[in-house]
């Protein structure tokens, strides 16, 4: 009868195990944040026709770190502008956390930018006559946030980005390298989920470009951000865990780096 019970145990563990399977693989499957599905984007200028990129299909998990480099005019800015809604595909569909952004209206976009995504410029972009606090704060006033939370969060975002000891200066007071700082902090005080970086260490020197690099990096490993760069620098983009090479407007190849370490 022992024999029998244990038989019976047995059959149903053993049913038990795929369903348990089932359920830790589906836990596993990473979510992807931006997905490009052939998408093109082409201009027309004085009578010619430009193209921008040229049916794109590409998926970018969250946490990734994913770089994008090629020669000027290869549609790596091109690529960033149309994740953000800054302009919008000839051809194909983008995605954003799965949902489609083939219907997506101005106010949609505008919404996405406040609270989904958060950009870097090469030309940092701060408001001259407001501090590196100020600066800070301006999205979330934007989002009509006020009083001491949105104070904590640009004090903890400045804290991050090592420019507390600053936060009084105006950009004018500030290095390049200590401007980009203040601007990444800007891009995530709102607690963006996607992060685009267009050419972030275009304007600083090899040091400052490093530190900043460094930052991204960072977001990646601790928040979990999805962080999309473009860039020129081969140097900047070894620190994406992988990096598409990108020509006339397509993605041409992917290389695929070694895991960075958790405070590595």
């Amino acid at each position: 009868m022992n024999q029998i019970n244990q038989i019976n145990k047995t059959n149903q563990m053993n049913q038990i195990r795929p369903s348990i399977l089932r359920v830790r693989v589906w836990m596993e499957k990473p979510i992807t944040m931006v997905t490009f599905d052939q998408v093109s984007k082409i201009y027309e200028r004085g009578g010619d026709t430009i193209t921008g990129l040229d049916r794109v299909t590409v998926e970018v998990a969250k946490g990734d770190f994913c770089a994008f480099i090629g020669p000027s005019g290869c549609g790596k800015s091109t690529l960033l502008n149309l994740v953000a809604g800054l302009d919008v595909p000839t051809s194909g569909d983008i995605l954003l956390g799965g949902r489609s952004t083939g219907r997506f209206t101005s106010d949609d976009w505008t919404r996405i930018r406040r609270e989904t995504v958060g950009i870097v410029f090469q030309a940092f972009h701060l408001i001259p006559g407001l501090t590196a606090a100020e600066n800070v704060a301006f999205p979330l006033l934007l989002r009509g946030e006020r009083g001491a939370s949105v104070q904590a969060r640009v004090e903890d975002v400045l804290e991050l980005v090592s420019m507390t000891a600053r936060r009084h200066h105006r950009p004018s007071e500030l290095s390049g390298g200590e401007q980009q700082r203040v601007a990444i902090a800007r891009a995530i005080v709102h607690q963006p989920q996607i992060i685009l970086a267009d050419e972030p260490t275009g304007n600083l020197d090899s040091q400052h470009g490093a530190e900043i690099i460094a930052l991204l990096r960072s977001l990646v490993q601790r928040f979990r951000q999805t962080v999309l760069l473009v860039t020129h620098s081969t140097t900047a983009a070894e620190a994406a865990d992988y990096v598409w090479a990108m020509k006339d407007g397509q993605l041409v190849t992917r290389t695929q780096h070694e895991p960075v370490a958790a405070g590595a």
